[in-house]
C-alpha cells in the first residue's frame, strides 16, 4: 500500500491486494460480498473516510454501491483491463 497516499488510493490498494485477487471474484458471493464490507467499512471509518458527524448512513450506503458498482464494471481482473485500455 502507498503510504501516504489519498484516501480513495488506500482503499483501492487494499481492494487490488487483497479482495480482487481472488480468481473470477465477481462470480463468488462471498467475496462480492467482503468487497462490499472493505468499502462500507472504509467509507464509515472516521480515520480513512468520510466523517460519521456529517454523512449519515444513507449516505454512507449510497456511495458505498457507486463505488462497488465502479470497482465491479473496472476490475474484473487485476490489473484493470479497462485503465490498461485507456492508458494504452
Amino acid at each position: 500500500m502507498l503510504r501516504g497516499a489519498p484516501p480513495p488510493f488506500d482503499l483501492l490498494n487494499t481492494l487490488k491486494e487483497e479482495k480482487l485477487q481472488v480468481d473470477q471474484w465477481r462470480d463468488k458471493e462471498t467475496t462480492r460480498d467482503a468487497v462490499r464490507v472493505t468499502i462500507w467499512d472504509f467509507l464509515w471509518s472516521d480515520k480513512t473516510w468520510l466523517p460519521a458527524d456529517i454523512y449519515m448512513e444513507d449516505d454512507v450506503a449510497q456511495k458505498a454501491e457507486d463505488i462497488f458498482r465502479h470497482v465491479f464494471r473496472a476490475y474484473p481482473t487485476v490489473p484493470s483491463p479497462y485503465y490498461e485500455a485507456v492508458v494504452a
